[in-house]
């Protein structure tokens, strides 16, 4: 059967079925079965077409996966094996069908695509209705992974979970991903006091800085920010005993004691998040879950630059106690500006909510490296 009478006939199965379907206006009338190419004598078939209605069947999908890539785009080959290796699961476990969406200019390229992403169906050769997904789904690069649920046909676009392109590679089931739908606010989601203590399951693991709490954006992490600023509370406080070490007490195990408790606190914190490792951060972390229990989400990335800059500081502090008798009368100055700058950020960020690392990682570091600069922050 040709390629035409094929579609002909699909088209024609069509009538009497719901007109206003979103699913129709971004596919078109059929899906193109993506399994077999070639004949028991190697030579090519003509492929078959679904009704793209049968394709996403409502019974069988709650959501639908779009992948979208080009044959011309070297990144959509590296990452079209995770693809292929996840629809499986996808497909049965998540209820999830999958779908390749070629961004090919030409025929050939586009009949290259199919075959190196065999195994997936595939919405027909449409240079019109690909330009309407990169517009929907605002996308500056390829490729994507875009979730969508398979539900409210009658709308004139789909409702994205997530694009999910960042997280298949180390999730294959995107079991991070919010499939259910998440009621009120993301960034004041509640979340029992035994997963804010150890990230486990759909948040992340334990190791990680924060939480993956967003839907829409599952591969990136976040941290209660009511923790993080009573954290910076509890660090204020002891910078300010610190400061009265230096001038009045001048007591050696005060240091001994304090270094390493605020040098772990720092050093866990930028790599593994406020807890379960961080001292401090755990405290801090306990301390909001009761006296603050509605969280107040914010990402965690900046943070972490932050308390590198904090865990420098901190170092500086006991290298130059270290080596005060070589210093002499240089090494309190020195000691005193280091902890009123310890002390002064960690009271800007408890009292006020600025925090300066944070500040030099959005408004330079993102400039300088071509990152994204973190809108959530300023939530």
């Amino acid at each position: 059967m040709s390629e035409q009478s094929s579609m002909t006939k699909v088209s024609a199965s069509l009538t009497g079925l719901i007109e206003k379907d979103w699913r129709l206006a971004m596919f078109g009338s059929s899906i193109r079965v993506n399994q077999i190419y070639h004949n028991g004598d190697d030579e090519e078939s003509s492929p078959s077409y679904v009704p793209t209605q049968e394709a996403f069947d409502v019974n069988k999908y709650d959501y639908i996966a779009v992948f979208i890539g080009a044959n011309y785009c070297p990144h959509c080959r590296e990452f079209a094996p995770f693809v292929i290796k996840s629809a499986p699961a996808l497909e049965t476990k998540k209820k999830c069908k999958v779908i390749y969406v070629s961004g090919d200019r030409d025929k050939e390229n586009y009949e290259a695509s199919c075959k190196k992403n065999e195994g997936i169906d595939v919405m027909p050769f449409d240079i019109e209705k690909t330009k309407v997904f990169r517009d929907l789904f605002k996308l500056t690069t390829i490729p994507a992974l875009m979730i969508l649920r398979n539900r409210n046909f009658e709308k004139h676009e789909p409702e994205v979970i997530t694009n999910a392109r960042n997280l298949l590679e180390s999730d294959p089931e995107l079991d991070k991903v919010q499939w259910q739908e998440v009621k009120g606010d993301i960034h004041s989601l509640k979340l029992p006091l035994k997963d804010m203590l150890i990230i486990s399951g759909k948040y992340g693991k334990w190791w990680e800085l924060g939480h993956h709490i967003n839907p829409e954006h599952p591969e990136k992490m976040y941290m209660n920010e009511h923790a993080v600023r009573i954290r910076a509370g509890i660090l204020n406080t002891i910078s300010w005993f610190a400061l009265f070490n230096v001038y009045k007490w001048n007591d050696a195990s005060f240091v001994y004691a304090i270094w390493p408790v605020v040098f772990l606190e720092m050093l866990s914190s930028m790599f593994v998040g406020l807890t379960p490792i961080a001292p401090i951060g755990t405290v801090g972390t306990v301390m909001a879950y009761y006296l603050a229990p509605t969280p107040h989400w914010k990402p965690a990335e900046p943070k972490r630059f932050a308390w590198m800059i904090g865990l420098i500081l901190v170092s500086m502090c006991f290298i130059v106690y270290m080596a005060r008798h070589e210093l002499g009368e240089h090494a309190r100055p020195w000691l005193a500006t280091t902890i009123i700058l310890c002390n002064l950020a960690t009271w800007f960020e408890s009292s006020a909510g600025f925090c300066f690392g944070c500040f030099v990682y959005n408004n330079y570091l993102t400039k300088i490296f071509d990152m994204e600069e973190c809108g959530e922050c300023k939530l």
